[in-house]
């Protein structure tokens, strides 16, 4: 059998990694793998980047691996990046009723309007939808900032016709990219289809801007194979109908990790596991029940919200190497908090304001191990706060430490107590039914 060659390539918020595979079956083996800073203010530059370091990567045959790539698999954390620090898109959210309970009560953010008319279950018209209001107000929301809106309908998997009338007015009043909800999934459950489309909405933007990326930094290294990206549940999806369905592929980072643990640690083949993955911008975990990657049966969690994306067990939360330390009080009473915000690298590398690296590194008192970069910068930028709030460095630091600890054993125990409260289905187990 021929052998080939799979470019994979993993953007986060702190580094974008690619890594070349060649071989077939058993047999494969790691042509060249490289790291570079991820650039947001010039995505298609990180991934440039990355290539170029690939192919020059010292005694690899990068070069030639490129050169003869059949497939090309992505990976992304950029969107639950956005989402943990607040930072993703502003969504508005257009929704129809129908009978049973007012739709607002599953509303999210803070534009939401509600369309008189609706369906019944069956999808047949019970009061005609008004869309003379939401015209209106979707021209409001492009006024004060909204980036875009997601249309939710009661029923409408039965009967799009409704959300199709909202969606155009809303286009047409606003000239704002919209999300329907009954193009992300075919089941019922109204509260779980507003959060699919809303999710939806909030990551589009910045999601196809990273395919866009992608794509023009293949095309520039004359690289034309199948592109695919990871989905939540370690599924892989084209990037065409990703690009109309980012909310798949939101954590398809912390699926990245799952893979990853299951092709070379073969340790967790073995009863029950954890997974960390601390990057510089968020700690991703999942879980793996009998050697076998968890699966959320209950659908994708997002922000206390569920949705209709199936998804490993998986959490993401706001700590890693480059979040930001901030503080509350002085003396004996402040409280630092580590993250969720992310403002730049740590000062060891450049930036400007300490994180959770540079605490790391003012409490370790050997300033040569490790690539840890500059040091004393580090120390200088946790002094610095210190002196702000009253304390000791190696306080300040410390307290930087624990936060970030107490914050990860949190969000650990809290995704073990979820999924241990509910029937667990395994990847395995779902393959062999």
């Amino acid at each position: 059998m021929k052998a080939s060659t799979v470019l994979g390539i993993d953007a986060g918020g702190t580094h974008t990694d690619a890594v070349l595979i060649t071989g077939h079956g058993a047999d494969l083996r790691l042509a060249a793998s490289a790291k570079v800073k991820t650039r947001h203010d010039d995505l298609p530059a990180s991934v440039r980047e990355v290539l170029a370091a690939l192919a020059g990567e010292p005694g690899s045959d990068g070069a030639a691996a490129l050169a003869a790539v059949e497939r090309v698999t992505l990976g992304t954390t950029l969107a639950v990046n956005a989402l943990v620090q607040g930072r993703a898109d502003t969504v508005g959210l257009a929704l129809s009723a129908g009978p049973g309970l007012n739709p607002a009560r599953f509303a999210l953010g803070e534009h939401v309007c509600v369309a008189p008319g609706g369906l019944d279950h069956r999808g047949v018209e019970v009061s005609p939808l008004q869309t003379d209001g939401l015209a209106r107000q979707a021209a409001a929301w492009r006024d004060a900032g909204v980036a875009a809106v997601a249309c939710v309908g009661k029923f409408s998997p039965r009967n799009p016709a409704h959300e199709r009338v909202m969606g155009a007015a809303v286009a047409k009043a606003s000239g704002l990219p919209v999300t329907l909800g009954h193009r992300l999934s075919g089941r019922l459950n109204f509260p779980r289809r507003v959060a699919t489309a809303y999710y939806n909405a909030a990551v589009q933007r910045l999601h196809n801007a990273f395919l866009d990326a992608v794509e023009a930094a293949l095309a520039d290294a004359g690289i034309h194979a199948a592109t695919r990206l990871l989905k939540a549940d370690g599924g892989a999806v084209p990037v065409s109908l990703s690009r109309r369905e980012p909310v798949q592929s939101i954590l398809s980072g912390p699926a990245a990790s799952v893979m990853g643990v299951m092709a070379l640690c073969p340790e967790a083949g073995r009863g029950c596991s954890l997974l960390l993955d601390m990057g510089g911008t968020t700690t991703d975990m999942a879980l793996f029940a009998d050697g076998s990657p968890v699966i959320d049966r209950d659908g994708m969690l997002l922000q206390g919200r569920r949705t209709l994306v199936r998804a490993l067990a998986s959490t993401s939360i706001g700590v890693g190497g480059d979040s930001l330390l901030t503080v509350e009080g002085t003396g004996a009473a402040t409280r630092v908090r580590t993250g969720p915000l992310r403002e730049g690298p740590a000062m060891a590398f450049g930036g400007v304001r300490p994180t959770l690296l540079d605490a790391l590194n003012a409490l370790d008192g050997n300033s040569a191990s490790g690539d840890r970069g500059n040091v004393a910068a580090s120390r200088d930028g946790v002094a610095a706060l210190a002196v702000l709030c009253g304390l000791e460095p190696r306080v300040l630091a410390q307290k930087a430490v624990d936060d970030a600890l107490a914050r990860v054993t949190r969000a650990a125990h809290e995704l073990i107590d979820a999924v241990n409260a509910r029937p667990i289905y395994t990847l395995a187990a779902l393959k062999a039914a």
